[in-house]
């Protein structure tokens, strides 16, 4: 399939979704105001804005901007990157980035679920703020059904973090939390090796906008948190550049995805707890061994031939090297025509070594709170390694 082929598949799935969407927006405008038709219309404006942020902005822009959407669209339509993966659902699905995950939604308790979703629609709007006027088609990326599917992002570690301390989130803390997804969101655009150079006409747009796009949100992340919390800014960036340093050592000797996942799952823990004055050592460790467990997880969905939570197969986490199995199988480089029998097996171990690691370490965190959401985050992640397989799907061994 050629990109403009597949790019013209997904611009006419996306006219249906959007088609969709407005429907039960209308339904559900009408349904909130029976007896007003100027108070249903109102809602029915306000649900399309809220829905569509992202598809308006990008219209007006394309035609000034040598449609740069259209351009991204259709060089990402064969990509598997995790950041295009993720980008073409964000765009092309109805549902939004509640789809991200590929897993049922993030079970919290009532109580800390009605505390941390209006700090989370507050990071929304910061991480909109930024993205929805320069790179329109990226806003997708940060709306989700807030009503409905809770899943895992940044956030909520930072959240547990910061009032484990007992105080409410201050001014400015949301923003420090959208300053840390945004930079995820910018690492995961760097995740795997450089694309091969392609013999195109003009741009390569596929590798332009992954250096374009990560480098903006790096930037952009970096300057709400210089705004925000100017006393963070050294913090911040040497965990950018610690990112950068494990990344590059992973791509030189073809293992240690691990420690680059538990970096940064880590930070948002450690900063939340220094913002809430508790201690953040603890946090740290708790950050980080999630990270590990998240990973080897991806590991066992790929192995399986089910769906990733970054959206990719497992050739494409090895030839990618955000695979666990090159360190643990101590086989750097390893592919996945070259794995070995029993790998799933030794990933399930291996996953469930990752879970009782957390588990230790989540025991030890100074606040019940706190203990009770990341212990929660920790049962979602690690839910598709809870069951044994009986049979190795996509592996060929038994």
């Amino acid at each position: 399939m050629s990109s403009t082929s597949g790019g013209s598949i997904l611009l006419t799935s996306a006219a249906r979704c959007l088609a969709s969407r407005a429907a039960r927006a209308a339904a559900r405008a009408v349904l909130s105001a029976r007896d007003d038709p100027a108070a249903a219309r109102r809602e029915y404006e306000r649900l399309l804005a809220s829905a569509f942020v992202g598809y308006f902005e990008t219209a007006r822009h394309a035609a000034r901007r040598y449609h740069l959407a259209w351009r991204v669209l259709a060089a990402g339509a064969g990509s598997e990157h995790p950041f295009y993966a993720k980008g073409r659902r964000a765009l092309v699905l109805p549902e939004g980035a509640s789809a991200f995950a590929g897993a049922e939604p993030l079970d919290l308790p009532p109580a800390t679920r009605v505390r941390v979703l209006p700090f989370l629609a507050a990071c929304d709007e910061v991480c909109l703020s930024i993205v929805r006027g320069d790179w329109p088609f990226l806003a997708r990326m940060f709306t989700a059904d807030r009503e409905e599917k809770l899943l895992l992002r940044p956030a909520i570690g930072f959240f547990a973090a910061l009032v484990a301390g007992g105080d409410a989130p201050a001014r400015g803390d949301a923003s420090v939390a959208a300053a840390i997804e945004l930079a995820t969101l910018g690492a995961l655009a760097f995740l795997g090796p450089a694309a091969p150079p392609r013999e195109v006409r003009g741009v390569d747009w596929e590798s332009a906008t992954t250096v374009l796009a990560g480098d903006y949100l790096l930037g952009q992340a970096s300057r709400l948190i210089a705004e925000a919390a100017p006393e963070l800014s050294w913090s911040f960036s040497d965990w950018l550049g610690e990112l950068a340093t494990l990344r590059a050592a992973v791509l030189t000797t073809g293992s240690g995805a691990e420690a680059v996942f538990a970096s940064l799952f880590e930070f948002p823990l450690r900063i939340g707890a220094a913002l809430g004055g508790v201690d953040a050592e603890a946090f740290r460790v708790c950050g980080a061994a999630l990270g590990r467990l998240f990973l080897r997880v991806e590991d066992v969905l790929a192995l399986r031939g089910d769906r990733t939570r970054l959206d990719v197969t497992l050739t494409d986490l090895l030839d990618g090297r955000i695979s666990a199995l090159p360190e643990l199988l101590a086989m750097p480089g390893l592919t996945a025509g070259a794995l070995p029998p029993h790998v799933l097996r030794v990933a399930m171990e291996a996953g469930q070594e990752a879970f009782a690691e957390f588990e230790q370490v989540c025991d030890g965190l100074p606040d019940p709170g706190a203990h009770r959401v990341l212990s929660a985050v920790g049962a979602w992640v690690n839910a598709p390694v809870a069951a044994k397989p009986t049979v190795e799907k996509g592996t060929g061994a038994e």
